[in-house]
Order: structure tokens, then sequence, then C-alpha cells
């Protein structure tokens, strides 16, 4: 069996250095006919990782099912073979989804869809290949008509984004696409057992640490993705506006964008407008906006909101379109006759056959990626709610520069950051922490900075100049954060992104350990993204890592005493058991108190470490300064989880 963690740095470096993996690939087509591609393998989206820069997959495996994920992995890691996951397109902004000579595991095929009705809720189960476009539409045949908060690209794929923290324009009602996830389905390596197992993670089961992961954590970290399941919500009908003003003044374009902002955060507009504002190359600003109409359909009040935000930045003749919500995401992926080419059937996607949908989506996302899939760069900040007049002067004269010829080649982008989106949801056992790693729930904006270039051109040094001075011009004035959605490979060195994606101080230790849990081989590490990837090694895991596991484990020995009390507690809350070591004792996943008879009170790190009873006190004594926290003894020096204090058990 594989020597648990002692290893890691070992394992990591097997796939960082280059491998031969001939080997890899013969046995992946012997045990996966028909689904392993090793000529003509397409490119991510992001065409800058794509052959021409220097990134050649040895192989594409497709696969199917959970049994088909293990299949492939167990072959990877018995070879050696560095490991790239692909949710859908491959959209990562550093190329986390190919792999240069290595083996990259395709996800497309896994789309699953179903919707069950939950005490009350919608909860949609979606396969992690589901392109956004797909969730979309399948959602709309629904009935009701359920919507997912999610993003206007349409071939992005549902795991990236979710595991990314990405979301869109119903997201100031309804959160980031984390914020609604219950549940998902992971392939993870098992250290215990030295094999790769499905398991399904919840908010409230033994697998909530990896949940909490999931949702916001970065992906290609802890395991592959199979499905997530959604608390998808009713739809009817929305407005959606969008319309352009030309650079005249910088001055006064900085005047509207900063009125197009103040409406946005105030108490006019409400959740049920989300907009975005993109200054574009050539001169031009672009503003977007939805609103959610009522239950009923009914949009009135969407329509006098509108008018009042139209008013206030000054736009003259925007297009205003009031349709389903389905369609509206249809229009804002450029496949209506509204915005760019006509592909939506005029009766809407529930009209169509199953093959008439496929046929549509399938032209709306080739047309889609041959307007769109190209090499590109982008650097993002999360901003407070009110930019400063300068830096928006500034980002407006940027655009101007004689490098930006077109409009994708300078563009900024400003993505509403409000409501809903800064409330962290309260649905998980709470007593590791809050729900989601997502941590940017401050009002303001994310800018992100963008530049691209044509597909065969190498990267132009000009505008990749143009885009760092762009963003040391205006970072200053940020709040020193950014979306882990939009990585970005120059917070590689020190590993600056940490503290950028994961501001709150207690989330990138539990992510650490949840990947120490789930992937403590550092599966899905190559030379490419090393840096940019979670961080484990025997210092952060300990080799006590499999009894730290226990304390969470159904499969922990209780005490003799409690095997009633658990069971009490199981009958209740599935898989629960009677945590001793809390006081007062509660059943795990609940708040429900328990009784064992007195016997041996367990370590809150584990029931059979050898501390045992002497670190009671310091684990109860480090709870009370970071909840669900423990002394981690076995590190030197010995400190409180999630915290920098100090230590020590006799």
């Amino acid at each position: 069996m594989f020597q648990h963690i002692a290893l890691v740095s070992l394992v990591s470096l097997l796939y960082i250095v280059a491998a031969d993996v001939t080997n890899a690939v013969d046995r992946l087509v012997a045990a996966l006919p028909g689904q392993v591609q090793t000529d003509g393998i397409p490119p991510p989206f992001n065409t800058r990782f794509d052959a021409a820069n220097g990134y050649v997959p040895a192989a594409m495996v497709y696969v199917s099912s959970a049994e088909d994920i293990i299949t492939a992995l167990e072959i990877c890691y018995d070879e050696g073979a560095p490991v790239a996951l692909r949710s859908s397109s491959g959209h990562s902004f550093i190329g986390q989804s190919t792999v240069n000579g290595g083996i990259v595991i395709n996800f497309m095929k896994l789309k699953a869809f179903g919707v069950a009705l939950e005490n009350g809720r919608f909860i949609a189960k979606l396969g992690s290949g589901l392109k956004l476009l797909e969730v979309y539409s399948r959602l709309a045949r629904h009935d009701p008509p359920l919507g997912f908060a999610g993003g206007l690209r349409p071939s992005v794929g549902i795991a990236g984004l979710t595991s990314g923290g990405g979301y869109g324009f119903s997201s100031s009602k309804y959160g980031v696409a984390a914020d609604r996830v219950v549940a998902a389905e992971v392939v993870v390596y098992n250290r215990e057992e030295d094999k790769f197992e499905l398991v399904t993670a919840t908010g409230y089961n033994e697998h909530s640490d990896l949940l909490f992961a999931v949702r916001g954590g970065m992906g290609g970290n802890y395991g592959a993705l199979v499905s997530l399941s959604y608390d998808a919500f009713p739809v009817t009908n929305v407005v959606v506006i969008t319309g352009n003003e030309p650079l005249v003044d910088p001055s006064l374009q900085a005047q509207s964008i900063k009125a197009f902002q103040e409406f946005l955060h105030s108490d006019a507009a409400g959740p049920d407008i989300f907009g975005t504002a993109r200054i574009l190359g050539v001169g031009s600003i672009n503003y977007n906006a939805q609103c959610l109409c009522d239950a009923t359909g009914d949009c009135t009040t969407c329509h006098a909101k509108l008018d009042a935000m139209q008013a206030a930045v000054g736009l003259a003749s925007p297009l205003r379109i009031e349709q389903d919500f389905g369609k509206a995401m249809w229009f804002w992926a450029d496949c209506t006759a509204d915005s760019g080419v006509d592909l939506y059937p005029p009766d809407g996607v529930g009209s169509f056959s199953e093959e008439e949908l496929q046929e549509a989506m399938q032209k709306c996302l080739a047309f889609n990626a041959a307007v769109y899939s190209r090499p590109f760069k982008a650097k993002c900040m999360f901003f407070p709610q009110n930019i400063s007049i300068e830096d928006l002067e500034f980002l407006v004269e940027a655009v101007t520069y004689p490098i930006c010829k077109t409009p994708v080649d300078c563009m900024t982008l400003m993505h509403f950051q409000g409501h809903a989106l800064l409330d962290e949801p309260q649905d998980c056992d709470q007593s590791a922490g809050k729900c989601t790693s997502f941590d940017h729930r401050k009002p303001g904006w994310l800018l992100e900075v963008y530049t691209a270039w044509e597909r065969d051109e190498a990267a132009p040094a000009d505008k990749l100049e143009w885009l760092q001075n762009s963003y040391d011009m205006v970072f200053p004035g940020s709040l020193g954060t950014s979306n882990q959605n939009c990585i970005d490979s120059d917070l590689a060195v020190g590993r600056d992104w940490i503290g950028q994606y994961f501001p709150n101080a207690d989330t990138y230790p539990r992510l650490q350990q949840a990947k120490c849990r789930y992937n403590a081989i550092d599966m899905f590490n190559f030379e490419a993204v090393d840096l940019m990837t979670i961080d484990i090694d025997d210092s952060i895991c300990g080799e006590c890592t499999t009894a730290t596991i226990t304390a969470v484990s159904t499969t922990a020995e209780a005490p003799d005493d409690c095997v009633e009390a658990d069971k009490k507690c199981s009958i209740k809350f599935p898989d629960s058991y009677c945590m001793t070591y809390k006081a007062p004792s509660v059943c795990w996943g609940s708040n429900e108190p328990c009784t064992c008879t007195p016997g041996p009170t367990p370590s809150s790190t584990t029931t059979e470490v050898a501390a045992g009873d002497d670190c009671h006190e310091e684990d109860l004594r480090c709870s009370t300064l970071n909840q669900g926290s423990y002394c981690m003894y076995w590190n030197d020096p010995s400190t409180c989880w999630g915290t920098s204090e100090p230590c020590g058990c006799n």
C-alpha cells in the first residue's frame, strides 16, 4: 500500500518531470477501446495553449462514467503519466486543461441531466461535462422553467466554472454558481486503501470538507468531478439591455461609468438587476444588464428600473428586449436574431426535438468558438463599489493607445459584485467553518483587464506590456484580491495568488487539508501549473493525516460505551456518530445533543493517536480560537489548525 504522506514530495516530482507515457497510452487504449485519441487532439478554447505554442498532449481520453475515470487514473498513476482534466472546451486562463506530453481526461461525455423535487426545491443533477448552453437549454425545457447562475460564454463547462467561483447575469439574486451546489460526486484517491474511488460529498456528510473545496476552491486539485447537484431556481421572463457609447472624452466617459456603478449598487436597482461594463479597444464602452421579471412573468418593474439606469448613464438608444430566461441565455451567447446568428427556435427550445436541440446547440457553440476562441491573457482584481474617477479615466484612455486596433486588442471588463453575491450560504455543517471557499463577499466590482491576438500569432510583447502596465496602474486602488476563476500565472512566484484568491485566513489551510485527504498524491499537478495548485507536502499534511481523516469518518473506532449514542445519531442523521470531543457532545452533522457513558474522551483530531487524552484540553482551547480547530501537535512548531497560535500536548 502507498506509504501515506511521507511520499507526497516524491510523487509530486514524478508528475512534474517529463515522463515517457508510451506505456500509459498503450494501456489506456487497451482498457478503454474507442475512447482514446492520439492524433488531432482538439486544442483548448484558449489557444494560447495549443500545439503551435508547444502544448501537445500524448493522448486525450473521453470518459463516460466514474468507472472510466477510475480506470484512466489508475493507469496514469501507475505509469507516472502527467494528467490534466478538461471539463469541456478548455477555458482555463493558464492552460490547466491541457498538458504537454501527458494525458488529458476529457469529461465532455459526462452529460447526465435530471431534476428532482426535494422539499420544495428543484435539485438538478448535472454531469460535469455539460456546457453552460446545454445546462441553460435543458433547464429551460423543464416544467416549470429553471435557471442556473452561470456566465455568458456558452462553451464554458460547469465543473470549472463552479470550482473557480464563477458567476453571471442572475447572480445578483442567486449568488455565485457554487453557492447553490448541494452535492458533488467526485473520484478521489483513498490513501488508506491505495485506490481511486467515487464519493458523494454533501454539506452534512463525512465528505463535507470536499464539498467545501469544490465550491470555489479551484479545480484540478482534489479529484475528478463527475456530477454536481444544483439548487435550480424557477424563472419566467427577463429584460435585457445592451448599448454602446462612443469614446469622446475620457473624463465624460468615466463619469458615465461611475453613474452606471452607482445605480447598480443603489436600492433603485435591487437584486433583480446584474450588469457589466466593457471598455473596448478602438474606443467605445459597452453596457449590458439583465433584469429578472416577477414570478408571473410581468416585467413592468424591470422596465421602470432599466429606464432609470438608462437615464442615469445617458445611453441614447440601447437595444432592449423582453424575453424568456432561456432565450436570454442564447441572446448573450450571440445565437439569436437580435444578438448575432439566428439559431434559436421561434417557439423556444421546448418546441425542439432532442435531435433538433442538439443540432442548434452545436451550431451555436461552433459559431461562438469561431468568433471568440483565440489566444488571450487576462488579469483581474476586485475593487470597492466606488472606483475612483482617476482610475476610470485611466482605463478609458488606455484603450485608445495605438496598439488597440480592435475591440479585443485591449479591453477592460467590470462585473457587478453585490446583493446575493455577498451572502455566504449557511447550508452545511459549520463546525469546521463556512460552507464555500469563495471568500469575496464585499460589495464592489470585479475588474478584468484583457488582451487577445490572432491564433497563429506569437504572443505580442506590446500587448502584454499594455496588459501589465494597465494592471499596475490601477491595482493600488483595488481591494488587493482577485477571483480564482480568473487564475493568473503571473502570481505563481511566491504563490502570491493565495492571499488574493483566499483572503479569509481559514480558507486556504482548509483547502490544503482537503487535498491531503482526497489527493495526497497530487495527481493533477504538472510543470506548467505546479505553482498554481493547492500546495501540500509532508509538513502540511503530516504523517498523522490518516488519523485526522478518521476524526470525520464513520469508520472511526468509537469507544464501546458510545455504540448506542452513535446508533441514535445515525438514525436521525445518516452516517452520523456522537462527537464526544465536542463540548457539549453532539451528533456529527447536526447540533443534536448526544451522550456516551463515562469512558475515554477522544481528542478532536482522532480517536486513536498516541497523544490521546493529553491533547484534549489543548484541542478545546484551539476550538475557542477558531471554530473546529485542534492542536496539530505533529507539526514543528505545533499550532492550532487554521491559525498561527502555538499549542502543545504532553
